[in-house]
């Protein structure tokens, strides 16, 4: 059992980290957090309409058009029409934003270039088996979490106790 609070401890740990260095790159970007998280969407998935931006990141018709007329006037992300509904835009980041935000995460991504290229390629297919069902299993409870706040569920009334070791 010990193994197993080590791994979800060295995930909190990542988590963490993860978040405050990307508060750190949306700060020399020049993002507030709620448009650093629209980038890395962005990133991700290539390309979004607005509403499914404004899914991910739980914002209003309202909030997700204000943000992307920021990032779009700032020239962070780029509008054209969606290849099959002509009524709907898609978005996408801006080549330039692309290569500021490439040069911020380098140093990051190099490392962990390093520290894959150590292992031999039986050790990096469990990895990326381990990683890919941790990210399934956190995207899969995201999803579930924002559905039961849609619903109107309430906060749970006790602490949950020791949720990450």
């Amino acid at each position: 059992m010990m193994q197993d609070e080590t791994i979800r401890q060295l995930l909190n740990r990542r988590d963490l980290g993860a978040t405050r260095h990307r508060s750190a790159i949306s700060r020399r970007l020049g993002l507030s957090e709620t448009e650093m998280l629209a980038v890395a969407h962005l990133a991700q998935r290539g390309r979004l309409t607005p509403s499914a931006l404004a899914e991910l990141l739980d914002l209003s018709s309202g909030g997700v058009t204000a943000l992307v007329q920021r990032l779009e006037l700032a020239g962070h992300v780029e509008r054209s029409r969606h290849p099959t509904d002509r009524r709907s835009v898609e978005l996408e980041l801006s080549a330039a934003l692309v290569a500021r935000a490439a040069t911020a995460f380098h140093p990051l991504v190099g490392a962990l270039d390093e520290i894959s290229a150590e292992l031999s390629e039986p050790e990096q297919a469990v990895v990326r088996r381990f990683l890919a069902r941790v990210a399934i299993a956190t995207e899969e409870h995201a999803a579930r979490a924002h559905a039961e706040l849609d619903r109107g569920a309430a906060a749970p009334t006790t602490p949950v106790p020791a949720l990450w070791g």
